[in-house]
């Protein structure tokens, strides 16, 4: 007969044939041709199955689709279903024939065979198009009184696939999934619960009628898994109607005490807090029987997920622990310790939210160890901040080990205004062997969240946690060794902030400015595209702004004027010039008051040495601005 392999015979056949699997399954796709052309609907469904198969290998299927119709119309329930799986797999919006479907699925729906609504409700929830929708919605609206509840519950979820397609039908929908929560049957009281939390996403406002229905379900019902639904809808419901907060306390706080379901006991915790249920002035007892504030009794249940060794848990626990934070940070300060070591987990995930917490927990007296932590992170990873010169350890100096040593562990960054790095001279960022394991560390998304963490503690309101402006002006200089991400502007705004604003803290920036441009590792391979190029050009106007807190040099005025300046853009240039010049200026109104021969040499060498560099710069750039900058920067000797 043309009936010749069934689907098993096909499975066992491309296992037998590895080989030559193509050439298999083209010549059972010629058999399938011709097996669909079959009056026999027993042959036709067979081979619908043999072709669901290979479609779920990647083989296209489309060519059969009124085949497939052909198939679901079959009298015969195993047939039908074989032809509905075929038509959720191959049919889409645009599928011809879909329109053939309409009347078939409404007589499948209006059958007394309780198996053939069901598949009919399943295939409807997966083909069905706005047309098929607003056709079909009366009629499956109807199933919600049919006497299964397993019908009755599949036909709960179809409705909510229909009026994402047919929203007008949402009118009719919202009262019977009122009188489904009134159900005698749980699995249809859960599933019109999971539909309405859908939907309330959306447009919560909505379903602002079934809270006390869904209030009565939350403490009647004994099934968990609703009941994190509800509680779900509740904290979606609560910000449109505040006086449900009040109304939540007891059963939320109940729940937070007795339940030893961690997912029924976050959705609870994470309900009240941004439900803002914490915040009504109710007192509740805690374990040990004492009163305490809500809000407290949520941060002593959220530690038990933080200190999780399930990575799951940990997150949703450090993401209420940030939306408390928000409301009631004095309740947060207490858990420094524990959610500073959460930067330490493997997963990138936690250490971010790990690190949104702590840069809002961060107060005057933990600011200094909260950046020591970060730092370290960006310094004991493998990523190479400095390129080219990449190669040696250094020392760190003030009792710092290089990384890579056994000594790790004792870390230390100095607070009392040196620096971590730059202060010990020209810095190469340490090299460790390379783990067998990615270093969350090394993620440049994660280094770059660590600076903007660094940044946002230490500028947060104006400076308000700031004791000591010299040690972050030397942070954001280590900054720029360490960071390994291009984060250039954001330091060079930040250095530019604090010199401009902390008239105490100019004479140090001075300084860190010069070393900065006396670092050759840096200096020597700048360009415009450069990550420090901003930092440098800052630099040069924070020495040349403000060369005459220290004594001058005429030193600066060569650091100013580097060889590698040419490869920056005009604008960066014009920076360094113009800094070059008021140094120039404030060196020789200080030289000016000891006046002799040998100074007059040193003045004629200096003069000629730096119109030589600018005459250069003229020829070598075609820059507008930095030209300009050039030319009123030149002066002739006489």
């Amino acid at each position: 007969t043309m009936f010749e392999k069934s689907l098993t015979d096909l499975i066992q056949g491309l296992r037998a044939n590895k080989r030559n699997e193509a050439q298999y399954i083209q010549t059972s796709l010629e058999e399938i041709q011709s097996e669909v052309q079959m009056s026999d609907t027993q042959y036709k469904s067979a081979a619908i199955d043999k072709l669901n198969y290979l479609h779920m290998l990647g083989y296209d299927m489309n060519w059969a689709n009124f085949n497939i119709v052909e198939v679901m119309a079959s009298s015969r329930f195993n047939e039908k279903r074989a032809g509905y799986l075929a038509a959720t797999q191959s049919f889409h919006q645009e599928t011809d024939v879909l329109m053939l479907t309409t009347n078939l699925i409404r007589k499948d729906l209006a059958s007394s065979n309780a198996m053939e609504v069901s598949v009919a409700l399943d295939g409807l929830a997966q083909i069905v198009t706005p047309e098929q929708a607003a056709d079909l919605f009366e009629d499956v609206l109807a199933i919600l009184g049919h006497p299964r509840p397993y019908i009755r519950k599949k036909a709960l979820v179809c409705l909510y696939r229909l009026v994402l397609r047919y929203p007008e039908g949402l009118h009719e929908f919202v009262p019977r999934l009122k009188d489904a929560l009134d159900d005698p049957d749980p699995s249809v009281v859960s599933s019109a619960v999971s539909v309405i939390c859908e939907l309330s996403r959306t447009n919560p406002h909505n379903y602002m009628p079934l809270a006390p229905k869904l209030y009565h379900l939350l403490n009647s019902s004994t099934n968990n898994w609703m009941r994190i639904k509800i509680v779900k809808l509740f904290a979606s419901l609560t910000p449109i109607e505040p006086r449900l907060a009040k109304k939540l306390h007891g059963p939320l706080s109940q729940l937070i005490k007795v339940t030893t379901a961690m997912s029924l006991l976050y959705e609870c915790i994470h309900t009240a807090v941004v439900g803002d249920v914490i915040s009504v002035p109710i007192p509740v007892t805690d374990n040990i029987g004492r009163e305490i504030d809500f809000a407290e009794l949520c941060a002593q249940n959220l530690v038990r997920f933080y200190e999780s060794k399930d990575h799951n848990l940990c997150y949703v626990g450090l993401v209420t622990l940030a939306h408390l934070q928000a409301k009631r940070p004095d309740l947060v300060v207490d858990q420094y310790d524990i959610i500073i070591g959460c930067l330490d987990y493997p997963d990138l995930s936690i250490r971010m939210r790990a690190l949104e917490v702590i840069t809002g927990m961060t107060t005057r007296r933990t600011l200094t160890t909260s950046v020591k932590r970060l730092m370290s992170q960006l310094i004991l990873s493998n990523t190479v901040a400095l390129q080219p010169s990449n190669t040696t350890n250094v020392g760190l100096g003030n009792g710092t080990r290089a990384a890579g040593s056994d000594d790790d562990a004792s870390l230390s960054i100095d607070s009392l205004g040196t620096s971590l790095v730059s202060a010990q001279g020209n810095f190469v960022s340490p090299r460790r062997p390379r783990k067998l394991d990615a270093d969350p560390a090394d993620s440049p998304e994660y280094r770059t969240a660590i600076v903007d963490s660094i940044l946002d503690m230490c500028s947060r309101n104006s400076y308000s946690n700031m004791t000591n402006f010299e040690w972050y002006v030397a942070t954001l200089v280590d900054l720029v060794y360490v960071s390994g991400v291009d984060v250039g502007h954001k330091l060079s705004e930040r250095l530019l902030d604090v010199t401009v604003r902390v008239r105490q803290v100019r004479e140090y920036s001075v300084k860190m400015a010069r070393r900065l441009l006396s670092d050759k590792n840096i200096v020597e391979y700048i360009t415009c595209k450069s990550p420090n190029a901003k930092v440098l050009s800052t630099a040069a106007y924070i020495l040349g702004e403000y060369s005459s807190l220290l004594p001058a040099s005429s030193d600066d005025i060569g650091l100013l004027l580097p060889p590698s300046l040419s490869r920056l853009n005009g604008e960066q240039q014009a920076m360094f010039i113009q800094a070059a010049m008021k140094v120039y200026t404030n060196w020789l109104h200080d030289v000016s008051g000891y006046w002799n021969n040998e100074m007059w040499e040193l003045v004629r060498s200096v003069t000629s040495a730096t119109v030589s560099t600018l005459s250069t710069l003229v020829f070598s750039c075609a820059d507008v601005e930095a030209t300009k900058a050039t030319a009123a920067g030149s002066m002739p000797m006489h």
